[in-house]
């Protein structure tokens, strides 16, 4: 009997840009890892690490193909799945108070918290 992938990509593709200014930082990938099966993605600097993992939790959306992760297609960032960036990052769709709060949004117990006190987590980041 085989196993249900817990990770699958199929045809995964992610273009930065359009026209003669994009870049394609992942071309077609297909892969799948079992639950408690362990991966190591190697390879140079811009060679598409971070960006597979991004497109893992969600935090960017593919230009074309099907990210699943717990049978379930990822259309937004994945809340069973946390990333530590090697390098300070911001989302660049995010205004920079959304960035700041983006933590709160997704850690427990902050995101319960978040949705009764909104106003004072956003008078914190603020500040």
């Amino acid at each position: 009997m085989e196993k249900t992938p817990f990770v699958e990509l199929r045809d995964v593709s992610l273009t930065y840009g359009r026209g003669a200014e994009s870049l394609t930082a992942v071309d077609q990938l297909t892969m799948s890892m079992g639950q408690s099966e362990f991966v190591a993605v190697v390879g140079p600097s811009g060679c598409g690490k971070s960006t597979l993992m991004k497109l893992v939790t969600g935090l960017l959306l593919p230009t074309s193909g099907t990210i699943l992760v717990g049978g379930k297609q990822v259309t937004r960032p994945v809340e069973s799945v946390g990333m530590a960036f090697q390098n300070s990052t911001l989302m660049p769709w995010r205004t920079t108070l959304a960035n700041i709060m983006l933590p709160f949004e997704i850690v427990h117990p902050h995101k319960r918290r978040l949705r009764a006190n909104r106003k004072e987590y956003t008078a914190r980041a603020q500040q």
